[in-house]
């Protein structure tokens, strides 16, 4: 009698195989992305609130010494902050939302206040750091926003 070749099974996943694992696969993503662009901004608006009260705190320590606000910065920060201020050069890169920092004194709606010009972050994003800041308004309190701008009042 003659023996017939034995059939090898090829190694290997089948299609069906692949599609299920491709498909848990995009299930898991699907959950994972919103937790994480939930995580990251609530990190960003977190380290903005203690940005805001650091530059609070130097700006009113400055007061303390000098028993007044600095000058304008016009759109910057006055050379008088200069170790006041810290780290230095945090203040003068883009801020975690976008945009710059600056001092500004006098303006038309408040007497002392930080302020970050040109902020990238959405409305929705705003609303939640203003809620940890200030009152949950962004047309209300001590944050604000005037134009293009987020305004942090320490003096209206």
């Amino acid at each position: 009698m003659k023996c017939l070749p034995r059939l090898r099974s090829a190694a290997g996943f089948t299609l069906v195989e692949i599609g299920v694992v491709v498909a848990v696969l995009g299930l898991l993503v699907a959950i994972a992305i919103p937790g994480y662009k939930k995580i990251t901004e609530r990190t960003t608006n977190t380290v903005m609130t203690n940005d805001f009260r650091a530059a609070a705190g130097a700006l009113e320590h400055y007061v303390f010494e000098k028993g007044g606000w600095p000058p304008d910065g016009a759109g910057g920060w006055p050379a008088e902050l200069t170790g006041y201020l810290p780290p230095p050069d945090r203040w003068t890169r883009p801020t975690p939302i976008g945009g710059t920092w600056s001092w500004a004194l006098n303006t038309d709606d408040t007497v002392a206040a930080l302020r970050i010009s040109n902020f990238t972050i959405p409305t929705s994003q705003l609303l939640k750091l203003d809620a940890m800041i200030d009152d949950g308004s962004i047309e209300t309190g001590t944050c604000f926003v005037a134009g293009t701008t987020l305004v942090y009042a320490l003096e209206k």
